[in-house]
């Protein structure tokens, strides 16, 4: 009996501490990659505004392993993620990332353009809940997302670019 109530003592003690460093983890993280573009940023928009230009340069959407695949203006649908536009701001573009779990991430796109040169910001929005395992598992999102995205935007530079 002493040795399953010290066994039951030290579980919750150690899910105490484990959950109170997990208190220090941020509740929202963001990823962000940004990219310059020997463009102006009115040759750019149109392939961030309009979904169906995404399949030419965005790996997070274009990808193989997803099924059932529609491009629309302003939606991406495959069997595992949803992409919506969101309603239009001046210098961002505004977008919500719905996985097949139900899970809802917010992005968007923003641009400076100074000079020739059009600076674009590609960001996620990363709400955690409190559980520990949660917020532990988001200090690898950058690792996860962040190769992908720049890839992305150095296919839309690319593209951009090979169009001036």
């Amino acid at each position: 009996m002493r040795l399953i109530k010290l066994a039951l003592i030290s579980f919750v003690v150690l899910f105490a501490i484990v959950y109170g460093i997990s208190l220090m983890i941020p509740s929202q993280v963001r990823i962000s990659r940004a990219i310059d573009i020997q463009a102006p940023a009115d040759s750019i928009l149109p392939r961030l505004r309009d979904l169906r230009y995404w399949e030419q340069w965005n790996g997070l959407v274009n990808n193989p392993d997803m099924s059932g695949q529609l491009y629309t203006i302003d939606s991406y649908s495959a069997e595992q993620l949803q992409v919506r536009l969101q309603a239009p701001v001046t210098d961002t573009v505004k977008t919500l990332w719905r996985q097949q779990n139900g899970k809802e991430i917010a992005s968007g796109f923003t641009w400076h353009e100074a000079g020739g040169t059009t600076v674009v910001q590609w960001y996620f929005d990363v709400r955690l809940r409190w559980y520990p395992w949660e917020k532990f598992g988001s200090i690898i999102f950058d690792k996860q997302l962040g190769p992908p995205m720049e890839q992305s935007l150095d296919k839309l530079r690319k593209l951009l670019e090979s169009a001036r």
